[in-house]
């Protein structure tokens, strides 16, 4: 992570999530992260909110017996740290950079007295904390078939409603990559999916 000393940039993004505050916090920071880096750790808590503004993450949780658990992709207007700040730190997810990410950061401590008092930030924080939570459950418990899974992802997971990689598809539907290219030949062929590209594909309008 680095901080981008430019006031003008800060200022300009912000301006663009100006309508989930009631006033400008404090101090803030424009912050940038690199493909890769990861975000947050559940061993190290996140101690600031990040809004993300440009470009995607994604978000995942590791079960019980070492698995990773996909949880969504997400891109600018996302809140991250609402875990952290309602108190429900030991349940935070990893969060990973999926392409360079800009990011307004609030640390909490600096932000606490101000944030606490904005009805209009706290509201902006319960609906992320619901959808979040919300689709964690239902991509566990709506879909049975890996058809219903990759309908579903498409549909409610992907912010674009597009497969970008069938390798990086693997993991969130827990399939192999046998089993997935069947399913996509068969979607595709019901006309339910398009392909857009080597390995690429976009659920139809």
């Amino acid at each position: 992570m680095r901080e981008i000393a430019d006031k003008s940039s800060l200022e300009g993004f912000f301006a663009r999530q100006r309508e989930h505050f009631s006033r400008r916090p404090p101090v803030m920071k424009l912050v940038e992260f690199e493909k890769g880096e990861l975000i947050n750790d559940p061993l190290q808590p996140l101690s600031r909110f990040y809004i993300i503004v440009k470009g995607s993450v994604s978000i995942y949780n590791l079960t019980e017996d070492g698995s990773i658990r996909y949880i969504s992709e997400a891109a600018a207007g996302t809140l991250l740290g609402d875990m952290e700040f309602s108190g429900a730190g030991n349940q935070s997810f990893y969060i990973e950079a999926g392409e360079t990410v800009l990011c307004l950061a609030l640390p909490f401590r600096e932000n606490l007295g101000c944030l606490e008092n904005d009805p209009v930030f706290l509201r902006f924080v319960l609906r992320q904390l619901a959808g979040k939570l919300s689709l964690s459950a239902m991509i566990t418990a709506a879909a049975q078939t890996l058809e219903e899974k990759l309908l579903f992802f498409l549909s409610r997971v992907q912010p674009d409603h597009e497969i970008r990689s069938v390798n990086q598809t693997l993991q969130p539907l827990h399939c192999s990559r046998r089993q997935l290219q069947r399913v996509l030949k068969k979607l595709c062929e019901e006309g339910r999916i398009i392909k857009t590209g080597r390995g690429r594909y976009r659920l139809r309008d």
